[in-house]
């Protein structure tokens, strides 16, 4: 009965280790394939959020991994306005967790990447979803990117990633 118990035990111990490990792979996985950069639209209240007059953007996101097997990294976000040509260019460190991703900008701006999808439509990898206030949980806007440069369409001499000065 003592062994039955321990079998019984061990097999639950190693169960619980491969949930939590699964998790962290399909966060590595998705901070991976969301490396690049990705161009498209915000709807919503991000850019007021942000500290802008209008919402007449066109917006450049770029994700730069740290390592070449984590889960988060360093990037920009460049916001173009669509009448006087400016843009605005921050940058900002993010993570994938549980699920979630999480951009911390140097600005102090803090927001959460929820329900969103990756997935491939006419030959381009697309990005959609909500960005989230991250202190209220508030929805500040909807996204839809497209990947427009991957670092793993471009190799050096040693057929590794590239560096962010690369981008």
């Amino acid at each position: 009965m003592k062994k039955m118990y321990y079998y019984t035990k061990m097999i639950v111990v190693a169960m619980i280790a491969m949930m939590a490990f699964t998790s962290c792979d399909e966060d590595t996985d998705l901070a991976y394939n969301l490396e690049g950069v990705w161009e498209g639209t915000i709807t919503g209240n991000y850019y007021s959020y942000r500290g802008y007059t209008t919402n007449d953007y066109d917006t450049q996101i770029m994700f730069k991994q740290a390592g070449s097997w984590g889960s988060g990294g360093t990037g920009y976000e460049i916001d173009y306005h669509r009448e006087s040509r400016r843009y605005t260019k921050v940058f900002f460190d993010w993570t994938v967790r549980d699920g979630r991703i999480y951009l911390h900008y140097e600005d102090g701006v803090y927001v959460v990447i929820r329900d969103f999808e990756t997935y491939w439509a006419m030959s381009r990898m697309r990005f959609r979803g909500y960005f989230d206030n991250y202190d209220t949980g508030e929805q500040l806007a909807a996204f839809n990117l497209i990947k427009v440069e991957s670092p793993d369409d471009y190799y050096d001499g040693n057929y590794s990633r590239q560096t962010i000065e690369d981008f």
